[in-house]
């Protein structure tokens, strides 16, 4: 049935319109159409701007016919979507005055969310920021990732932040188990804080302050502390290596090393605990010093006209060919013509112990392949008896066979059988390519031979 309007006349109480009961005719006709619909069937009130279900706790639902859609000028509901039905327009959702938009709990007014039973807005899933974020206490139990400059000025705490815009933290704010307020903090009960690099990335800070003491500032470690010492120390047998030491404005017991024309240092204590020095290519171990390269020398030299001293002996700077060194009885050492030294000869001396009633026994000994002639000056000692002889005596040899002659025996022995020098014969020997002095004792004492030899090379 169609809409029955009433007529109300043309002037106010002209008689051309509706009688009473006709208009009220048409005004209960109209309800009736009206409340013969489906939606009048249902619990649903109408109050200003507010369509509503009416019983507790009912759903409210629009719901068109077949696969039409619920029409509104410009708007269509289909479905659970809300659609705009004009080309690029926006879809408008607005509450009037201060009102505000509610969709379960969450009001929405102008640009702000509120929760209306003032609780907290909770956003469960990853949160992806286009803009600037500005927020003041803020808990985000997910991952916040923003593509520009994230604001947060209160206590925030982070499980998982990505900001590849500007960023500000004010106030306190923690990510995972590091809090920043000021200071960054480990929140983890004994956690380290890594700093890693990526890739052959480094790690760059610019001002580094340890520990309240040790501050790095571009090439410079400094102490910050008064009168603090600044300690560089290794661990276990490890060293402190500086490969190239510069000591500048400072001075090594009162003198001065570095300047624009550096100067030699003199050191009148240097203690080094460690147990072994290596300096280039010198290595100092105990109280030895020693070359570390190959088959090298051990060179200790002075400077221009110096001295090398070694305990208290100086060395002097040059010496002649053929000359030995020698002492002026206060350790100075000095290059000295002794006309003894010759090239075919040498002089030696020697000791040794035979025992008394037994075979010959080795004296002394020389190489044949290198000397040809000895001649001994021999003293003999027996102390046991009191008997004591000095003789020469005579050695050759001719690649084969040795031979001996003794003369210019002294001694105060009587003679016990024996030939002029008292209780030795001697005799010589060729041995392995040693020629051999033999001596072969006439009594049971031991004689104690002390010799002073001139071999003669061959």
């Amino acid at each position: 049935m169609a809409q029955e309007t009433i007529n109300i006349g043309a002037l106010a109480d002209d008689g051309t319109g509706d009688t009473i009961r006709g208009a009220g005719l048409k005004i209960n006709a109209n309800f009736t159409e009206l409340y013969a619909q489906p939606f009048a069937q249902t619990s649903i009130g109408f109050v200003e701007n507010e369509i509503s279900a009416t019983q507790s706790n009912a759903d409210l639902v629009l719901k068109p016919s077949g696969t039409g859609s619920i029409l509104f000028p410009a708007i269509r509901i289909n479905d659970n979507n809300i659609e705009g039905t004009r080309s690029n327009e926006d879809l408008i959702l607005r509450a009037n005055g201060s009102g505000s938009l509610v969709v379960d709990g969450i009001g929405i007014a102008g640009t702000s969310i509120t929760a209306l039973d003032s609780s907290s807005v909770n956003i469960n899933e990853n949160l992806l920021i286009d803009g600037t974020l500005n927020s003041g206490i803020t808990t985000f139990g997910g991952t916040v990732q923003t593509g520009a400059t994230l604001n947060v000025d209160g206590l925030t705490t982070l499980s998982t932040l990505t900001v590849s815009g500007v960023s500000s933290f004010a106030d306190t704010t923690t990510v995972d188990n590091l809090t920043f307020n000021d200071n960054i903090i480990s929140s983890s009960s004994n956690a380290d804080i890594n700093l890693t690099p990526g890739g052959t990335g480094v790690v760059n800070v610019s001002n580094l302050t340890i520990d309240s003491s040790i501050n790095l500032t571009d090439n410079v470690i400094k102490v910050i502390r008064s009168n603090d010492d600044l300690k560089l120390s290794a661990n276990g047998t490890g060293s402190v290596q500086i490969p190239n030491l510069d000591l500048n404005e400072g001075t090594v017991d009162n003198t001065v090393i570095g300047a624009t024309t550096p100067a030699a240092a003199t050191f009148s204590t240097v203690s080094i605990t460690v147990p072994s020095v290596n300096a280039d290519k010198v290595n100092i171990t105990d109280n030895k010093i020693k070359a570390t390269d190959t088959d090298a020398n051990l060179v200790i030299s002075a400077n221009g006209s110096g001295n090398v001293l070694i305990n208290g002996f100086t060395f002097p700077n040059t010496v002649t060919a053929g000359q030995l060194l020698k002492t002026n009885g206060s350790k100075v050492l000095s290059s000295h013509v002794f006309p003894f030294v010759v090239t075919d000869t040498d002089v030696q001396d020697a000791t040794a112990t035979i025992s008394g009633n037994s075979s010959a026994q080795v004296i002394d000994s020389f190489a044949v392949a290198t000397f040809r002639s000895v001649k001994y000056h021999i003293q003999i000692s027996d102390a046991t008896a009191n008997r004591y002889t000095l003789i020469d005596a005579n050695v050759t040899h001719d690649g084969t066979n040795a031979y001996v002659s003794t003369f210019g025996a002294a001694t105060n022995g009587d003679g016990d059988g024996s030939t002029i020098y008292d209780s030795i014969d001697l005799s010589a020997d060729i041995n392995s390519g040693n020629v051999r002095l033999l001596g072969t004792v006439n009594n049971t004492n031991n004689q104690v031979i002390k010799l002073v030899k001139r071999v003669i090379k061959v």
